[in-house]
């Protein structure tokens, strides 16, 4: 999952968000609700950021990601050296941490200025533990306030369904969108159902499994060959073009250039504030961007977009390419989901995950299936540029991939 839910929240529109120069580089969203809004800011002469190495008594965590809400608050995910996971929360104000973590209930702690959330405790989604207690459950995903995935599976392993448990006020707009997408592709490309036992009202979703391998695993594999590579990613194309395809009538939601200037945005600056990315390449690149996408060639090509496109979406079972995690659904430029997902792959050769030959393939196999000769040039162009810039911002929260994130940086401002 790579931008956080709201992204936009508390962010002034397009252009000057970007433009890090001068007092914009300290512009503080605002956080959830008026609990943030009581936080106040860390004291700009020792400006606090958040940790990357986590000491619990005897027990260490490591950093893994971390999703900003402002530049005072961020959701964590940490991880101990056994490989286990805790959700957590960064506060720069600690009167704010106090002001969550009295709501929090056990076991949750606070360890400096985290707040751990362990086993599911999270106030926000009070579903969580009950799901978590059911037979076969096992948590996948904790972001807390805002989401979780908790993985079902049978006595032999085998998955039965994936649960997202989300706050209460969005659980009946989730199941709509999800249960759209469904029928805008019907049995063509593999999605995840809605199950009986969901309860919307409460925010707990129960889904359907999608059958297959993602493409991502695939990719690391050393048995898939080139040649399986273009072949499956041919498919994943033409998933990709029957979606963009479907109806957008139907579909409400709207995804502009200026929304995704938002996006931005809402990564950019924080990793500025938090001294993780160089605040004169994120203006130029800002800069840049928002010229393309704002005064570029006119908006064309619109098509019912995932957002959240990339090779852990996509699942490869017999042929079929299936897609998940439809909660971004809107009408938008194609060139964005394409941008997003020709990215990703650049995104995994930097990372040692997809061999140079293999990237090749997928993204000659993809852009054929998908038809991106048929998309303007120019607007695709500005769409690889913004996403480049937005995974800077998101990798830049994942000390293990932050050098990727300052070349993408780099990239963003020169390619």
């Amino acid at each position: 999952m790579s931008a956080p839910t709201d992204p936009r929240a508390g962010y002034p529109a397009v252009g000057g968000p970007i433009t890090t120069g001068g007092d914009s580089a300290g512009a503080v969203a605002a956080t959830d609700g008026a609990r943030a809004r009581r936080g106040r800011q860390a004291d700009a002469d020792t400006p606090r950021r958040i940790p990357d190495v986590v000491a619990d008594d005897e027990r260490r965590y490591a950093l893994t990601r971390a999703w900003p809400r402002g530049r005072d608050h961020a959701l964590a995910e940490l991880t101990a050296g056994d490989g286990t996971t805790v959700a957590a929360q960064w506060f720069a104000d600690p009167d704010a941490l106090a002001a969550v973590a009295a709501e929090a209930p056990t076991p949750a702690r606070v360890v400096g200025d985290m707040l751990l959330q362990p086993a599911g405790a999270d106030a926000r989604l009070r579903a969580l533990p009950e799901v978590l207690a059911e037979r076969g459950a096992g948590l996948v995903a904790h972001r807390p306030g805002r989401r979780a995935v908790v993985r079902v599976a049978d006595d032999q392993g085998a998955n039965v369904e994936f649960v997202k448990v989300v706050r209460a006020s969005r659980g009946t707009d989730l199941a709509r969108r999800g249960g759209l997408v469904a029928s805008l592709v019907g049995d063509d490309v593999p999605v995840p159902r809605l199950r009986d036992g969901s309860e919307p009202e409460r925010g707990v979703l129960r889904w359907s499994v999608v059958p297959g391998r993602t493409l991502h695993d695939l990719g690391a594999a050393e048995e898939w060959s080139v040649e399986e590579a273009r072949t499956a990613w041919i498919a994943a194309g033409r998933a990709v073009a029957r979606l963009h395809a479907a109806p957008a009538a139907l579909v409400t939601a709207r995804h502009r250039a200026t929304d995704e200037l938002d996006a931005l945005a809402a990564w950019l600056h924080p990793a500025v504030s938090h001294g993780l990315l160089d605040a004169d390449l994120v203006a130029r690149a800002g800069e840049q961007v928002t010229a393309e996408l704002e005064t570029g060639d006119a908006p064309s090509a619109l098509g019912v977009l995932h957002r959240d496109l990339h090779d852990k979406q996509l699942l490869l079972d017999a042929g079929a390419v299936g897609i998940i995690d439809v909660d971004t659904l809107a009408v938008g430029e194609r060139a964005l989901d394409v941008a997003n997902l020709l990215v990703h792959l650049e995104l995994r050769q930097a990372q040692g995950l997809l061999t140079d030959e293999r990237a090749a393939a997928a993204r000659e196999g993809f852009r054929s299936g998908v038809g991106a000769d048929e998309l303007p040039d120019a607007r695709l162009a500005a769409y690889v540029r913004a996403t480049r810039l937005r995974l800077a911002g998101v990798y830049a929260f994942r000390p293990r991939w932050r050098s990727v994130a300052r070349d993408f940086l780099r990239r963003a401002a020169v390619g």
